[in-house]
């Protein structure tokens, strides 16, 4: 019997049929069709929901080898108090999912430099917290603002005996010579000690030593030197990452 009279005569059959038939048929022919219905309407809403109740970010801090003991979140809610930002409307992240190791070039350090160049090109993060040895290769390809364009003159004068220093004549050399084709790096200018301007052309602060910031080194560890704080180029909180500055290095500033 061809297939199209074969449904004609369930059809014929079912209009005479028991409401238990006719459910039978209905779970038969049509449960996947709901259960496939229900599943795209349950993922549209939660696209929907969470474009309703996502949260601006204030503040991103991308912390690069470093180890938190607990999270942060104790850390970002004091922030926020202090820096009166309403957590209800706004989000403080600080990204601890970051691993560089340079030396071994593993998968977990190619992921993460990949990931935080991006969110530095997409104007995400707004302060970068790692050891100074790390940031070394971010201080001379442009990523960090010189800090004495951002802190204020009093910020200046308390954080200077803590700045770290990169020298933009090696970093111009290093930018000049990279344009010829037969580059060798090996012979790349070597990068000066930052904590000594003094043996610089052309010093710039880019970072801060953490030294001094007792609150925030009792819950994250270092886990490859002393650690650094520095502003992203892109950071598109400015006011808000000098404020966490001065959070993290004046004790009095989360009493």
């Amino acid at each position: 019997m061809p297939v199209m009279d074969e449904f004609r005569e369930e059809r014929e059959a079912l209009k005479h049929g028991t409401l238990k038939e006719k459910f039978a048929y209905f779970r038969d022919y049509y449960k996947w069709h709901l259960i496939i219905a229900v599943v795209v309407i349950a993922f549209a809403a939660s696209l929907v929901y969470q474009a309703l109740t996502r949260k601006d970010t204030a503040f991103y801090a991308a912390l690069v080898n470093v180890f938190e003991m607990t999270p942060n979140e104790e850390h970002a809610r004091l922030f926020a108090e202090y820096a009166g930002i309403d957590t209800n409307k706004y989000e403080i992240v600080f990204d601890s999912s970051l691993h560089i190791d340079n030396a071994s070039m593993d998968q977990e350090t190619i992921t993460s430099t990949q990931k935080l160049m991006v969110y530095i090109a997409a104007r995400e993060i707004d302060v970068l917290m790692m050891d100074g040895g790390t940031l070394e290769q971010y201080a001379y390809n442009e990523t960090l603002l010189d800090l004495r364009e951002v802190l204020s003159a009093e910020q200046i004068a308390a954080y200077e005996p803590y700045f770290y220093y990169m020298d933009q004549t090696v970093a111009d050399a290093i930018s000049a010579a990279q344009s010829d084709p037969n580059y060798d790096y090996t012979t790349a200018p070597s990068h000066p000690d930052p904590k000594k301007p003094e043996e610089m052309e052309t010093p710039i602060p880019v970072g801060i030593y953490l030294d001094n910031a007792a609150s925030f080194l009792e819950n994250n560890i270092f886990l490859m030197g002393d650690g650094v704080i520095s502003i992203a180029a892109t950071s598109p909180n400015l006011d808000t990452a000098q404020q966490y500055i001065d959070f993290i290095l004046q004790p009095q500033a989360q009493q």
